[in-house]
């Protein structure tokens, strides 16, 4: 089995399984530093259609808010993925459509966000 290692600048270390454990937990570590900083810089979340198509139909006054990737998705029936990566200049929006495979994304997303906080990133085969 595949397993992601992961070591901070002063040592501690955290194994994972895929990318998509290792892209929630950074998830969690920035949604705690947005609470305390009102900013968020770095997310990689995945919002169902379900969510969009409520917010679009229940909130006519907030249609003007809403891009051209989130308005194709409630139109298409798909659900996002919303990429951030250090910055608002650093915003993508990708429509999850049935044969999209998000764990590529989201290992080029957790390399980057790696390498931005001073974190090594390894993979190894645990036997």
């Amino acid at each position: 089995m595949k397993m992601i290692k992961m070591t901070t600048a002063n040592g501690e270390h955290r194994l994972f399984e895929n990318y998509h454990d290792f892209s929630s937990y950074i998830n969690n570590i920035e949604k705690k530093k947005e609470s305390m900083s009102g900013v968020r810089k770095w997310m990689f979340i995945r919002r169902p259609h379900q969510t969009l198509s409520s917010l679009y139909y229940r909130s006519p006054s907030r249609k003007d808010f809403f891009t051209i990737k989130e308005i194709e998705a409630v139109e298409k029936e798909l659900g996002l993925i919303e990429i951030l990566k250090g910055d608002n200049e650093n915003f993508i929006q990708i429509l999850c459509t049935p044969h999209l495979d998000t764990e590529p994304l989201k290992r080029s997303w957790c390399y980057e966000y790696c390498q931005n906080h001073d974190i090594e990133i390894s993979e190894f085969v645990k036997q």
